[in-house]
């Protein structure tokens, strides 16, 4: 037996040598799922093995066996979701020669060593030959490392017959009975992280995106500071604008009095909005309120409809903005009473 055994080392060391790179594919990001999955791992040393960091994790110094540069093989890397069901088969060959499976320590899988304690490691009674399952117990929550051995020696694993596996739960519920993230985010892994976390939507914050967060893109206007309850109920989602002086209003969008809206809205028209609140309606091309700065006619398009600029076109022709043809049908886009004129496949307002 062996010299069999011999034999089969000298063969996948020809292998070894000879064979292409294997690079390690890796489902990154994960997203949690529901349903429990059945997982197949099938020890071999024909392929899936790799032998570094680059081939086993996708970058330099970024993996979770040790914080030292590695080089020695093993069968890819396996991460699987808390719950999942793991089955193991060896291939055909290794059947012939029998193979054992132990659960081992992290140091004893970078060394491929054994000890007289390895009996009670054993993840089967027996040698591994077609799928079986693998006990609840092997894979719990955090990192696990296996390796396979013939009659108790090591060469088989120094070839690679040893496995790395991550096994991930979530923290993206409080509870079983409330939706993952609250059902405003997604519950996700990356490869190099150690349990799913909740990556929130837009606006939604806290640790199961429970949280609203409305002032994210500011309601507030002319400066004003938004302050938010952070409410986790849907229909109370309620917010508070800080106007600076002279502003009023739930957006701080009303100016106070008629004198100040006189001052403030220099190059606009201001209107009544109650008896002491008004509005600043800015004339085009003056932006605001405050309404106190045209535009230069050289900003990135200025040219929307007013007799300031004019646009040169690709065609050569001047008229105040290079739009195609728009339908006789359409609004007329010109302002201030302006008449809409026809020129080919452009237009312009006099």
């Amino acid at each position: 037996m062996w010299a069999s055994l011999f034999h089969l080392i000298a063969v996948f060391v020809a292998i070894h040598i000879t064979k292409c790179q294997t690079v390690c594919n890796k489902q990154a990001p994960l997203e949690w799922y529901l349903k429990k999955h059945t997982i197949q791992l099938n020890w071999t040393l024909i392929g899936n093995i790799c032998e570094n960091d680059l081939e086993c994790w996708g970058s330099q110094g970024k993996r979770q066996v040790s914080k030292q540069p590695f080089s020695f093989p093993q069968i890819c890397p396996l991460q699987l979701q808390h719950g999942d069901k793991l089955l193991m088969s060896a291939d055909e060959t290794l059947k012939t020669y029998g193979i054992r499976i132990f659960n081992v320590s992290r140091q004893d899988f970078e060394s491929c060593t054994t000890n007289a304690e390895l009996k009670n490691q054993s993840v089967f009674p027996h040698n591994t030959n077609e799928s079986e399952h693998v006990e609840a117990k092997w894979i719990t929550p955090g990192h696990h490392y296996f390796i396979a051995l013939h009659e108790g020696d090591s060469q088989l694993c120094k070839l690679g017959l040893r496995l790395n596996v991550s096994v991930k739960t979530q923290f993206c519920r409080a509870s079983p009975l409330l939706r993952l993230c609250s059902g405003n985010g997604v519950c996700r892994t990356d490869f190099y992280e150690g349990a799913y976390h909740c990556r929130c939507n837009h606006r939604y914050f806290g640790r199961f995106c429970e949280r609203f967060d409305v002032c994210l893109d500011n309601p507030c206007q002319n400066k004003g500071i938004c302050l938010s309850n952070g409410s986790t109920d849907p229909n109370n989602r309620t917010y508070k604008c800080l106007c600076p002086p002279h502003f009023t209003g739930v957006n701080c969008s009303e100016i106070i009095g008629e004198a100040n809206c006189q001052t403030i809205c220099e190059d606009g028209t201001c209107i009544q909005l109650s008896p002491a609140s008004f509005k600043c309606i800015c004339a085009f091309g003056f932006p605001g309120p405050p309404c106190e700065k045209r535009k230069a006619q050289c900003d990135p398009n200025p040219c929307r409809n007013y007799s300031g600029s004019e646009c040169a076109c690709a065609d050569g022709t001047l008229v105040p903005e290079c739009r195609r043809q728009q339908s006789m049908c359409s609004p007329s886009p010109c302002l201030n009473n302006g008449t809409f004129v026809s020129r080919g496949k452009d237009y312009f307002c006099r």
